[in-house]
């Protein structure tokens, strides 16, 4: 049994795979991930293998924990190259580690293909991958909720409400405003990084969203896309 986790900045996901077989994904938020929680789940496992945004200590508590339990840990890091994905980085640990892994996912399930990779969380992230296996780079923009909720945090005289639907209308109220404009800026986002894509000469052969805020992007853009939620799992299969 190997067990792979993906540590993000509030939730972590996790996956087990049994004779190359990855069941579905779980989710847990960090801070209720113990020694008690790792026992109960991940005891027998051969190998535990870790990606984290920025959880050093999280990861250092899962290594102490395998070390106790003669479980090999991995965490994984940013490369130059792994199977034909090159990075654009000119230091490699410098990209995200799940952004390196939804890029190597979508090599995987989309070989020789020019894809754009929409991965929708705490923050939105857009990359872009080349037939070739090269990374062609990317934007890093501030996901849905950031955006909602800095407008706020800075702006006194502006409130909101959580129960906003998603929509790209003018909004008619302050609190659909701020709403609607965090999802138009999202959607605006991403159809300029489509033109990106054909200035540089490129034809755009696959449009992939991962993410929490994936499908619903998805649903508002006028053309064929993906939405792969496991997709930073299919990245994971390369180091197994």
């Amino acid at each position: 049994m190997i067990v792979l986790i993906d540590i993000g900045n509030t939730r972590t996901k996790y996956c087990i795979v049994n004779e190359g077989k990855r069941n579905s994904q779980q989710a847990i938020f960090n801070k209720r991930i113990s020694y008690d929680f790792l026992y109960k789940n991940f005891i027998g496992a051969t190998k535990i293998i870790v990606a984290s945004v920025s959880h050093v200590q999280l990861t250092n508590e899962i290594n102490v924990w395998c070390q106790i339990n003669k479980i090999t840990y991995q965490k994984i890091v940013s490369e130059t190259k792994k199977n034909n994905v090159i990075t654009a980085y000119k230091e490699p640990t410098q990209l995200g580690i799940d952004r390196w892994l939804v890029l190597i996912g979508a090599s995987e399930l989309f070989p020789n293909k020019n894809v754009l990779i929409i991965d929708a969380g705490t923050a939105t992230t857009i990359d872009f991958l080349a037939a070739s296996g090269q990374h062609q780079g990317g934007w890093i923009l501030a996901g849905i909720n950031t955006l909602i909720t800095s407008v706020l945090a800075d702006t006194v005289q502006v409130q909101a409400n959580d129960k906003e639907k998603e929509s790209l209308a003018f909004g008619v109220n302050t609190s659909e405003n701020v709403h609607n404009a965090a999802w138009a800026a999202t959607v605006g986002t991403i159809n300029l990084a489509i033109s990106q894509v054909q200035q540089q000469g490129f034809i755009l052969d696959e449009v992939i969203f991962t993410g929490g805020n994936g499908r619903l992007l998805s649903s508002m853009l006028p053309y064929q896309s993906s939405v792969i939620d496991e997709l930073v799992f299919s990245g994971f299969q390369a180091y197994i």
